[in-house]
């Protein structure tokens, strides 16, 4: 499994400015993108009009089903140097990695997962597997602890 971090280590690490496509149906997407833009050139393949209206004005979106290969082929999988895959439902994200690795022979496929149970079959095509449930847990942990420390007393 790789970290949000880890990630962002792998994409400023490679090609300067690296090619990201970020395919995605929930809001994460449009955080990835925002975020990564900055260092890379980032592109969202999205179908969710919301998702889509919450990226800066210039970012590059292309709007449609990213379980299509020729939605993937418009936004330029072809020729990008890494994808990053989040979908509300796992099988549409595998259906999407499979394209990616497959019909567009994407070296570097990471793709958050919601079901941890699930990362054998993203792993056996060859996918980074990062697992959403584990980061909300971890997150959600580290408010609760920070909620509940009580101050020092001099």
């Amino acid at each position: 499994m790789i970290s949000l971090s880890g990630l962002r280590e792998r994409v400023d690490d490679d090609i300067d400015p690296p090619s990201v496509l970020v395919i995605s149906d929930c809001h994460v997407g449009s955080e990835v993108v925002t975020t990564l833009d900055r260092d890379a050139d980032a592109c969202l393949v999205t179908d969710h009009d919301g998702v889509a209206g919450q990226t800066p004005d210039d970012t590059r979106v292309v709007v449609g089903d990213g379980r299509k290969r020729a939605v993937l082929r418009d936004a330029g999988a072809e020729t990008t140097d890494m994808a990053l895959v989040s979908m509300q439902a796992d099988h549409g994200a595998f259906l999407v990695t499979q394209l990616l690795r497959t019909q567009f022979d994407v070296d570097t496929v990471v793709v958050v997962l919601n079901d941890p149970q699930h990362a054998p079959a993203f792993e056996s095509v060859d996918a980074t597997v990062i697992c959403g449930s584990r980061i909300l847990a971890t997150e959600l942990e580290r408010a609760v602890e920070t909620t509940f420390q009580t101050p020092e007393t001099a």
